[in-house]
């Protein structure tokens, strides 16, 4: 048992070190699990002993291998992603529920993507204004037969789309890293004998009712304000539909399994169906709204208690 926090420790120190690496696509993600591990089996003044002793170890190495600059990257990779890893190692030190413990990681992470937003703003550096240069400037890089398929006015509006976004993108990459830290760093605790609850069965998944108003408010307003310029509310509703036919799809999901359960299918088929339903709607991301609708009468009509009262 002593000897976890310490195999855990290397393990970080080995994702810092190997930021600079291929692997770097797969270590960046996980990079908040061995600090959640850490911090639920260390107390705070071994913990911080722990941190202190990896970051040494990472400037030792960086220099003795002649890339200075690791050292820096790793301490900042350290301090973006500890106060998230901290938010569910709280919540999983009090036992609260696993809704809990993604809700304070995305919160935390939301939050300080926008305080980085507003320091690189203040120091001059407009993150929407580079992501647009960048988008534009890729764009360029296509073969010219490509480029021609699309008229100058159209790839401005579609630029102006996609840097509306940026919302929808900071809450997506927050919600990304919630839940595959606690999907992770949850095993692994329970595994070394910690009692770290977890989300309810995909077949008792069920949104509150009231989310069903917010979703008919943003598909009315949709509907009235179709104009890129015409407000502020336009980008709003451009971050909370996608937002919301997301949570419905998973509701959706939620239903199919309830539907297995109830029927005595294998545990198997509405996760194969789970599986395809995915990758159809990652290739197919115009059929969300179609998904979602299924979710929607699953919160707002009580088919649940219809299926489970006795036949005749």
């Amino acid at each position: 048992m002593k000897k976890q926090p310490l195999l855990w420790g290397v393990i970080y120190l080995v994702m810092l070190l190997l930021t600079f690496t291929p692997l770097v696509l797969v270590t960046i993600c996980l990079m908040m699990v061995p600090v959640v591990v850490m911090y639920v089996k260390l107390d705070w003044k071994r913990f911080a002993l722990h941190h202190v002793l990896i970051l040494l170890a990472v400037y030792v190495i960086s220099f003795l291998l002649g890339l200075d600059f690791l050292g820096t990257v790793a301490a900042i990779l350290f301090l973006f992603f500890l106060i998230p890893s901290l938010a569910i190692g709280v919540m999983y030190r009090k036992r609260a529920t696993a809704r809990a413990a993604l809700t304070a990681g995305t919160v935390a992470m939301l939050v300080q993507l926008l305080l980085l937003l507003l320091i690189l703003t203040v120091s001059g550096i407009h993150v929407i204004d580079e992501l647009r240069d960048y988008m534009k400037n890729s764009l360029e890089t296509l073969p010219a037969e490509l480029q021609n398929l699309v008229t100058a006015d159209q790839i401005e509006v579609a630029l102006s789309l996609m840097t509306k976004l940026l919302p929808l993108y900071l809450i997506g990459f927050s919600l990304f890293y919630a839940i595959v830290t606690h999907w992770l760093a949850r095993k692994a605790l329970v595994r070394s004998g910690e009692s770290i609850p977890g989300l309810k069965a995909a077949k008792d998944w069920m949104l509150p009712r009231s989310l069903i108003w917010y979703y008919l408010i943003a598909l009315i307003l949709s509907f009235i304000y179709v104009n890129p310029d015409e407000s502020m509310i336009f980008m709003i509703l451009l971050n909370i539909m996608p937002l919301m036919m997301f949570v419905f799809t998973i509701q959706a999901f939620g239903f199919l399994f309830f539907i297995a359960h109830h029927r005595g299918w294998s545990k198997g088929v509405p996760r194969f169906i789970a599986v395809i339903g995915i990758l159809v709607l990652l290739f197919a991301p115009f059929l969300l709204q179609m998904v979602s609708l299924f979710g929607l009468f699953d919160v707002a009509f009580p088919i649940r208690e219809r299926l489970k009262r006795p036949k005749g």
